[in-house]
């Protein structure tokens, strides 16, 4: 997924730079993205179409061989090949938007690593900094001390603050020594200290920033950094990163698109991405049902796995969207919207009995014109014929014999001797002179 995420990334940047709004660009992205799969929407749309053509076809044979199984099964694949239809046309273009969705994951939680004009190394350290300020907050924390303290108490002790900071985290913070790993990092965080030694209330305080992006997705927070506390504690972060920061546009109608929705009611507006990505989701659903019921009643009446998805869907959207960072949520809800208006325009230009208007001219197209063996009819005929070539060839042998008299069958024998003894001569290199 991060490797397909690089081209998104791409996409994504030239949408940004178009509108410079990370909520529009999104919307420019799904697009641009539904519009390139929708070459094999179309092709999905004629194949569920052909499937609906067919289907009574396909019933007769499951009632002619409901006993053998095989058989039925290699008669419908011959029906398919016959009618040009795949039967597994309608999951790709599904597949892909899976694919789209979960590499744009990366896109989302890193704006400033694929988008911002920022050095990947630059935003790495700010990365690295941030979830170390983090983590030896925390356990500082957790045994009910500040850093402002700690520094209190060296400085009263007659100690360097800074360089006991470093031991006293070091030999007794095991989480801070295990995160802060090299003597780089170890540096870039007392500077930090020096320029800020209350950073760590800034950092804990839930309504700067969110205690489970801090951590693991810490390029979120570095906008919660330069715009939390009017900016006071941006300075701790690389120069490039806090600039690209300030003037990168990470909302949308005022949300924050960095911030995960929370499992609530309340009147944070978050809270609707999921709501309104779930709606969508539901109507989307029933609109292609009713069509479905309408253009193809035999598939419509699957029972269970269609009911189904009148729940997964609208559930699935549910769980992306409080699972994953707001710019996700409305994503889905892009791409929900697309998918809905897709749905009519495909049912309207490509109803069955519009398709069936072009089978019937593709079928008079291929009686004009030689039609090549499809793949399945080119294996099964390789396949009959290693079967049948040895056989084929004996029969002939003694279908031709059977048809010689004795005096033609005496000849046969002594050319064949002949022609034997002929081809020994030559590969010893012997001159044969032929014997009556």
């Amino acid at each position: 997924m991060n490797l397909l995420a690089t081209p998104l990334g791409w996409i994504m940047k030239f949408c940004y730079s178009l509108v410079h709004n990370y909520g529009i660009a999104l919307f420019l992205f799904t697009f641009i993205t539904r519009l390139v799969v929708f070459p094999l929407s179309i092709k999905q749309q004629k194949s569920t179409a052909r499937m609906a053509m067919i289907s009574p076809e396909i019933e007769k044979l499951k009632k002619k061989y409901a006993k053998n199984k095989e058989k039925l099964n290699e008669e419908t694949m011959k029906l398919y090949s016959k009618e040009n239809v795949n039967p597994m046309a309608s999951c790709l273009p599904m597949i892909i938007t899976m694919v789209i969705l979960f590499s744009l994951i990366p896109v989302i939680y890193s704006p400033l690593t694929y988008i911002s004009n920022a050095d990947k190394d630059d935003v790495e350290k700010s990365n690295n900094l941030i979830t170390n300020i983090y983590v030896a907050s925390e356990e500082i924390k957790s045994k009910d001390t500040s850093i402002e303290e700690l520094i209190a108490k060296f400085e009263k002790d007659g100690k360097d603050p800074y360089e006991a900071l470093e031991k006293e985290l070091k030999d007794k913070y095991s989480k801070t020594a295990k995160s802060i790993d090299s003597s780089e990092e170890w540096e870039y965080f007392i500077d930090a200290i020096k320029k800020h030694p209350d950073i760590d209330k800034f950092i804990l305080d839930e309504n700067n920033v969110s205690k489970n992006l801090a951590q693991s997705r810490p390029e979120l927070i570095t906008f919660d950094f330069v715009k939390k506390a009017d900016g006071k504690y941006a300075d701790v972060l690389p120069e490039i990163v806090r600039e690209e920061a300030e003037k990168f546009n990470y909302e949308f109608l005022g949300m924050p698109l960095g911030k995960i929705p929370q499992w609530k009611f309340s009147l944070d507006s978050l809270f609707f991405i999921p709501l309104l990505s779930a709606i969508l989701q539901f109507v989307t659903t029933i609109v292609s049902q009713r069509f479905t019921k309408k253009n193809n009643p035999a598939a419509a009446n699957m029972g269970g796995g269609m009911k189904a998805m009148f729940y997964i869907m609208p559930i699935f959207s549910l769980w992306i969207c409080f699972s994953y960072p707001a710019g996700l949520g409305l994503y889905w809800i892009y791409s929900s919207f697309f998918a809905l208006i897709q749905t009519l325009v495909l049912n309207i230009l490509y109803s069955p009995a519009k398709v069936q208007e072009m089978v019937k001219k593709d079928m008079a197209k291929q009686k004009a014109k030689k039609k090549k063996p499809s793949m399945y009819e080119r294996a099964m005929a390789m396949q009959n014929q290693q079967n049948g070539n040895v056989q084929n060839s004996e029969d002939d042998d003694e279908d031709e014999e059977r048809k010689l008299s004795k005096a033609e069958m005496k000849e046969l024998q002594r050319n064949r001797i002949n022609e034997a003894r002929r081809r020994m001569a030559e590969k010893y290199g012997e001159e044969y002179n032929e014997k009556e």
